[in-house]
């Protein structure tokens, strides 16, 4: 009777801690998908930028998106351009703290540029998500093709992380001339079921950027980028996106030393030039 007893509190407290278990996982499952938008979405203060558009020689203008959202956007114009590229930022960054880099672009590679805040970003209202996010882009550049400044001039989507997804979708919406990628990745999703692989991330996850499914009706030119040590988007993935490119035009860099928050390496201003020029040849 004793050993009954006691193999019975025993399997008692085996099921009240398998339980126990059970709830902590239910518990950090619940806060992970709570914390998402957060995670994928880390919008800076927009308090910290430099908001003086005119000291970088941009001019400013709002972009209508969906849902009445006004697209804050800048506009970096360099005289006798052939190309217009649209810069697409990465998840902690915003128009406040690109001038600098974004004036950089316009005078190294000659062309006109255009870079924007996303939903919930800068000056830019709203609440981010996949959805909103890749519709201010499309938005963007929709404005940027029916512009009058920038007729008859070749475009190129450029995206950075995060902003590659939005690169992406602009390169096929509008099968812009040419498309680059700076360190992104195949889907959101894989990199973060790579990362939290414990979890269900794939059944949960509510932004998942699969630029993946999306690249292969992309002709025009690709050019890519990444480090094979890259902390935040693992080599793989923006491996995994470029042999997704049917394109017959596409070249990767690949860079064994580059960090994913380093400023882009002289390999990427060299090869760009060389990738723009050789798009407004055709």
């Amino acid at each position: 009777m004793n050993n009954f007893s006691t193999s019975t509190w025993t399997s008692h407290s085996a099921f009240r801690w398998i339980v126990r278990a059970i709830g902590l996982y239910m518990g950090a499952l619940v806060l992970l998908m709570f914390l998402e938008r957060f995670l994928v979405f880390p919008a800076p203060s927009p308090e910290l930028g430099n908001w003086e558009a005119e000291s970088f020689g941009a001019t400013e203008s709002y972009v209508d998106s969906q849902d009445q959202a006004r697209v804050h956007v800048w506009t970096f114009p360099k005289k006798n351009a052939k190309t217009t590229l649209i810069f697409c930022h990465g998840n902690a960054e915003f128009l406040g703290r690109m001038g600098r880099e974004m004036s950089a672009i316009r005078d190294r590679w000659n062309v006109n540029v255009v870079a924007f805040d996303y939903r919930g970003y800068g000056r830019t209202g709203g609440v981010p998500n996949e959805k909103r996010t890749l519709a201010d882009a499309v938005a963007v550049g929709n404005w940027v093709k029916n512009n009058p400044d920038f007729q008859n001039q070749k475009l190129v989507a450029l995206g950075r992380s995060l902003g590659g997804a939005h690169a992406v979708e602009i390169a096929t919406q509008l099968q812009t001339d040419g498309l680059m990628l700076d360190r992104t990745f195949s889907s959101t999703v894989d990199v973060a079921a790579s990362r939290y692989f414990f979890f269900p991330v794939r059944w949960v996850m509510a932004n998942q950027f699969k630029s993946i499914d999306k690249i292969p009706s992309f002709q025009g030119a690709l050019l890519q980028l990444h480090g094979l040590v890259d902390e935040v988007i693992p080599y793989r993935f923006g491996k995994k996106l470029f042999d997704a490119c049917t394109s017959a035009d596409k070249k990767l860099i690949t860079l064994p030393k580059l960090y994913h928050t380093q400023p882009l390496p002289p390999e990427f201003w060299e090869a760009g030039l060389t990738f723009i020029r050789s798009i407004e040849s055709k």
